[in-house]
């Protein structure tokens, strides 16, 4: 069964998986490490520090997802201009022509997609997620799953390509038995907290500021005590 990858805060008391992994013709290669590649559904996911960067990336080789943890990046180019901080999480599609610059220390947790098929679908720009954004009423988790009473959901996806979907999502606090995803998810927590407990392993509680990402296959059960609101970036 594939691990869950808690991105815990401190980032100094991570203790993450190395993957013997590395994206082909990255741009962004400085700083990368790739704590696990899943090959079947062609994404990589991982960390990155680096120092000082003044890039003009004329053909961004894939969707790459972004949580910035520290430090500042300007993403620039025809018709965008995106100012990000520590907080922060932004997209960029694949194709565009962008000039990534950062002063000093840049430090983020990514999620690339190079194996993601082809679509005429894909975005032109990128974007920089309004995580307060006011949300619509969604389903609630399915209703044979649930160990609790059915809780009240919002949700809007922000970004889509292919089998890729990426946007905001809260719900309230509820209690959901184990189960096993057809698809990847990376979740970055706003609000609230949530403990995953894996089939075999101990439990993983993901708090507001942390991010987690739970693999295709990799067996939990949910556990939340207040309404969680989150990015999520969904593969599948």
């Amino acid at each position: 069964m594939p691990p869950i990858l808690h991105y815990s805060q401190p980032h100094t008391d991570r203790q993450l998986p190395c993957a013997a992994f590395a994206l082909q013709h990255d741009p962004l290669a400085a700083g990368r490490t790739v704590h696990f590649h899943d090959s079947a559904q062609g994404y990589a996911v991982g960390s990155s520090i680096s120092v000082d960067a003044n890039l003009l990336i004329e053909d961004f080789p894939w969707v790459e997802l972004g949580v910035v943890e520290a430090g500042e990046l300007t993403l620039q180019g025809d018709g965008f201009h995106l100012e990000l901080k520590a907080g922060d999480c932004f997209v960029v599609p694949r194709g565009v022509s962008v000039r990534w610059h950062h002063r000093g220390s840049l430090r983020r947790v990514f999620m690339a997609f190079p194996g993601l098929a082809p679509s005429n679908d894909m975005p032109r720009h990128p974007l920089k997620i309004d995580l307060s954004l006011p949300l619509p009423p969604s389903s609630a988790p399915a209703a044979n799953v649930l160990l609790s009473a059915a809780p009240k959901a919002w949700s809007q996806t922000l970004f889509s390509s292919a089998n890729l979907r990426i946007g905001l999502w809260e719900c309230e606090a509820y209690a959901r038995k184990q189960v096993e995803p057809a698809y990847s998810e990376l979740m970055f927590i706003l609000e609230g907290a949530v403990t995953l407990t894996p089939l075999s392993g101990d439990p993983c509680r993901v708090t507001a500021g942390e991010v987690v990402v739970v693999p295709a296959g990799a067996t939990n059960a949910w556990l939340s005590n207040e309404t969680v609101r989150k990015v999520f970036c969904i593969l599948g």
